[in-house]
């Protein structure tokens, strides 16, 4: 499949990790007030993004990276009652559910593109995590600029280990998807993996994109993504650090993407369509499929 599916000559040729630090700069601009909150206000409306919400008023903010990571108020997102609900890491659209068969998974309807790259388990010193998903489940969330950009976990658990992959920073939206072949593999992310409470294997994939190279974890302070001009090595961190269900893990300074996988036992995910919306703490599936809402 060609690489250049689909997608402006003048996208493929943009110096992509150069624009995406100066548009995080531009963010990260501390505006006059009077310049600053009108703005705040008028993305805020165009996207939907709703005040009661949120932690803090939406005029108290001294940037728009401020406004993109703002927080929300504790009770604004309950999760479900049954404790082995699986639910939504954070705000989006559902682009695709697969299953992972002999190693690959799909990012678009004939699209597929290999598990072991995008987890990096081509890596120096990195042990095969991808045969543990074999049978297994996966789900691909794209949040979008205006949504809110905190992600958290989806379910119980404990995390053994972090990669972080440098990579190039293609856009994440729909035509991208459909149109970049093995897109969440080439992309800057951060691979998280662990083991669900019942044992088996899951990997929860924070994925950059053009102006979102930024990825933040909060149990990996020392993370520095999107690099403007010199791509960073491969690295990787063993942790042992318990995934708890609806807590925050960390946050994208704009939109982009999150892939979840699930092993085989470890639950499955529901029958989500593409474009469906999500909201952190909705229910996405199941540890026993059996008992699955849509």
């Amino acid at each position: 499949m060609s690489e250049r599916i689909g997608l402006p000559l003048a996208l493929r040729l943009l110096p992509k990790r150069l624009l995406s630090r100066l548009v995080g700069g531009l963010t990260a601009w501390r505006a006059p007030g009077f310049l600053l909150r009108p703005a705040i206000a008028r993305y805020a409306r165009a996207f939907g993004a709703d005040p009661r919400e949120a932690a803090a008023p939406f005029d108290s903010h001294s940037s728009f990276r401020s406004f993109f990571t703002r927080a929300l108020r504790p009770d604004a997102r309950p999760l479900p009652p049954d404790p082995l609900a699986l639910v939504s890491p954070c705000d989006g659209a559902v682009v695709l559910g697969s299953t992972v068969d002999e190693g690959t998974i799909l990012q678009a309807k004939g699209v597929p593109y290999s598990l072991a790259e995008l987890l990096g388990d081509g890596s120096p010193g990195a042990t095969p995590a991808a045969p543990r998903f074999v049978g297994g489940s996966a789900l691909i969330v794209y949040l979008a600029p205006g949504d809110y950009h905190r992600f958290h976990w989806p379910w119980d658990g404990r995390v053994s280990e972090a990669r972080h992959l440098p990579g190039d920073l293609w856009p994440v939206n729909p035509r991208a998807v459909a149109g970049v072949p093995r897109l969440f593999a080439r992309n800057e992310r951060v691979v998280l993996l662990g083991e669900r409470t019942s044992g088996p294997a899951f990997a929860f994939v924070p994925v950059g994109a053009l102006n979102v190279g930024s990825i933040r974890v909060h149990a990996l302070p020392d993370l520095v993504t999107n690099r403007a001009f010199r791509r960073a090595s491969p690295g990787r961190t063993g942790l042992s650090l318990p995934a708890v269900r609806g807590q925050e893990l960390g946050w994208f300074e704009m939109g982009s993407s999150i892939v979840l996988l699930l092993g085989p036992g470890a639950g499955r995910f529901a029958d989500l369509a593409p474009g469906a919306p999500l909201r952190v703490g909705v229910e996405i599936g199941h540890e026993r499929p059996g008992s699955i809402r849509t």
